[in-house]
């Protein structure tokens, strides 16, 4: 906190900016990859922690605004490589703000990546430091990629076909999936909580995603919870199109649930990672999970938006 309030000292703060420094809690400076995610139509970049409720006094708000800049170890304008559904591109942030407890930088991007943030869809991506502009890179999922309209009677006609033969395919594929959600949930609930108290307030949840993982096309999560994820357990696997299942260790720190928001290739190794909305007892994030088919693990890669209830 010394460190801080010399740091906002040598930029001779306002006095009333230099008291709201010291509730400015930033990431570290050497940390490249943060979480970025779409919060009331903006794309939003996590870079720190706020201590201090700014949003019904306007003097402490201006305070944030003079001090958050000075201190953020992240300027403005800096330029990050976003990962996200529909491949890679350069965004750069600008401008602090407070969100939930969170500090928050805005991104602006294509006109691509700006369409997607108004969209009615979620949104959470990788954002990489970059030293320099890339240029836009597409996703190699062939599930994200563009159709390409066929103007002709003939094309119409195919087309037409081919939708109904993918409309079958999807129903078939969403048959087996739900054969392998209702599997999981039984044998899970095989288990029960130690206490009474617990078993009453216990519930099923499941969530599943459409993305690339190797042969796999669909990621799936179930789980039974008690409490306030007081008492969880969790399985996560891929499932194939001709029914294989492929079960995933999840590895992310102290959260124990994950419900899948976004399936994206979020390292470029051309599988398909998973952001997800994770939580634990009074306490959650948005944490993007790194699809390992090998160790057959999903592992933490990156983390943002934490909140807390006291």
């Amino acid at each position: 906190m010394a460190a801080v309030r010399d740091t906002a000292m040598a930029h001779k703060l306002s006095p009333a900016a230099d008291s709201a420094a010291q509730y400015l809690v930033f990431i570290p400076r050497e940390e490249r990859v943060l979480v970025a995610a779409v919060r009331n139509k903006q794309l939003l970049l996590d870079v720190g922690r706020m201590d201090l409720d700014v949003r019904k006094d306007s003097a402490k708000l201006r305070a944030f605004h003079e001090a958050a800049p000075v201190l953020s170890p992240i300027p403005s304008g800096s330029i990050f490589r976003l990962h996200w559904a529909q491949g890679e591109a350069d965004v750069v942030a600008d401008s602090f703000a407070v969100y939930n407890g969170r500090i928050v930088m805005r991104l602006f991007g294509s006109p691509a990546l700006d369409s997607a943030v108004r969209g009615k869809g979620a949104l959470v991506a990788l954002a990489i430091r970059a030293d320099t502009p890339l240029a836009p890179m597409a996703t190699a999922c062939e599930l994200r990629a563009p159709v390409v309209a066929d103007t002709t009677p003939e094309g119409r006609a195919t087309s037409k076909e081919q939708a109904r033969e993918r409309a079958v395919a999807d129903s078939a594929y969403d048959a087996r999936v739900k054969v392998v959600r209702d599997s999981i949930e039984t044998e899970l609930r095989n288990e029960h909580p130690p206490y009474e108290r617990l078993q009453r307030r216990t519930k099923a949840a499941s969530s599943q995603l459409r993305g690339c993982f190797g042969v796999a096309r669909r990621a799936l999560v179930v789980s039974l919870r008690a409490g306030d994820a007081e008492w969880v357990r969790e399985r996560m696997v891929l499932v194939a199109p001709d029914g294989g299942v492929t079960p995933l260790r999840v590895s992310d720190l102290r959260f124990r649930t994950h419900d899948l928001l976004v399936a994206f290739d979020a390292d470029g190794d051309g599988v398909d990672d998973l952001a997800t909305r994770a939580t634990t007892e009074r306490a959650g994030g948005t944490t993007v999970l790194r699809v390992d088919l090998a160790n057959k693990r999903a592992e933490r890669l990156a983390g943002g938006f934490a909140w807390e209830v006291f």
